[in-house]
């Protein structure tokens, strides 16, 4: 074996510099912060702003930028064609309509349209299954993982008859969002299990295509005909623009609101909501992040999972208009506003 000796002050010299910087560059490397792309649909909401607060209270050094479709799905091939050029570490997709634009489905991905060679997480995606996003949550089998933030349906439905006993429910589709669809779907299947009867109708169109927001009040007026005891307010963008409306007209027929957003309770007229609240859904987001890029682990091998618990939001001056007060046992487990 041949010993190479260093015996020359020049070389001892040489080799100290040569250590001396590759320590500091791996410090360096170290504090670098780590760069992530956030895309979100109508600005960084409550989510958003639960993911970039994580950061600072890890002490994890990260520039986020935050690029906004500001509800224009046009908006999101240029925000790909961003993301393919300025390589981050990470991109976040927030909402069904921009992670199935920005990540494709898992049997139909595009690399000239789509993110695929980037760590990416979604989230306030109301059926990643359903949508295709992934292929299941436990394995997404992707270069994508995320988190869940609708309360299951079977949940939402077991602890709305905790308040009140319903045999017709409502429902509003908005069949230009996956998530509507998907929710109908769930809906529907939950007919037998909890013994009541689905209505639904479509919004419809304008000439741009996009959904008409001045004909929702007569759409909550032809579920009124249906004698509809309970109206489910779908995780829907659209919908959630336009809670005010949609609420407002229900209310005014005595029709009480179960809402999957604690928004729709908090800020508009749902009598009660079954939700996760959005900024944990952010928070726990980011702790995925995490894993991914300072534990190094895979996004495909990162399960896609759900705040623990949920929280049950009931609005009390809307339970006082129509007279449908929570009953003791819901409140002792309530959170009440107004």
């Amino acid at each position: 074996m041949a010993i190479l000796k260093l015996r020359h002050p020049f070389v001892f010299a040489f080799v100290g510099i040569l250590l001396f910087a590759w320590a500091t560059h791996a410090l360096a490397d170290a504090s670098k912060p780590f760069r992530i792309t956030m895309v979100v649909f109508r600005g960084c909401e409550e989510a958003c702003e639960g993911f970039k607060n994580y950061w600072a209270t890890r002490k994890i050094p990260v520039e986020i930028e935050v690029l906004d479709a500001k509800t224009d799905a046009k908006r999101i091939p240029e925000f790909v064609k961003h993301v393919k050029a300025t390589k981050p570490d990470l991109l976040v997709t927030w909402g069904t309509t921009v992670s199935l634009q920005m990540l494709g489905t898992v049997d139909n991905v595009d690399p000239a349209k789509h993110v695929t060679d980037i760590p990416s997480l979604f989230m306030i995606v109301s059926s990643p299954e359903g949508s295709n996003l992934i292929k299941s949550v436990n394995a997404p089998r992707r270069n994508v993982t995320g988190t869940l933030y609708i309360v299951p349906v079977a949940t939402q439905l077991s602890t709305a008859r905790l308040y009140m006993p319903f045999k017709r429910v409502g429902y509003i589709t908005n069949t230009t969002e996956d998530n509507s669809k998907s929710v109908q779907q769930e809906l529907e299947q939950a007919q037998v299990d909890f013994n009541f009867e689905l209505f639904a109708v479509n919004v419809p169109l304008n000439a741009a295509g996009k959904p008409d927001p001045s004909s929702l009040p007569q759409l909550i007026e032809e579920l009124d005909k249906k004698k509809i005891d309970l109206f489910y307010f779908a995780p829907d963008t659209f919908l959630l623009l336009n809670r005010d409306v949609v609420t407002k007209e229900a209310v005014k027929r005595k029709i009480p609101v179960l809402a999957v957003s604690e928004a729709i309770v908090r800020e508009s007229d749902a009598l009660f909501g079954v939700v996760n609240r959005y900024s944990t859904v952010g928070q726990l987001t980011a702790s995925k992040a995490e894993m991914i890029l300072v534990k190094k682990i895979e996004p495909q091998n990162i399960p896609v999972v759900a705040p623990p618990g949920f929280a049950l939001i009931v609005n009390m001056s809307i339970a006082k208009e129509l007279q449908k007060y929570p009953p003791l046992r819901v409140v002792k487990i309530a959170e009440t506003v107004k």
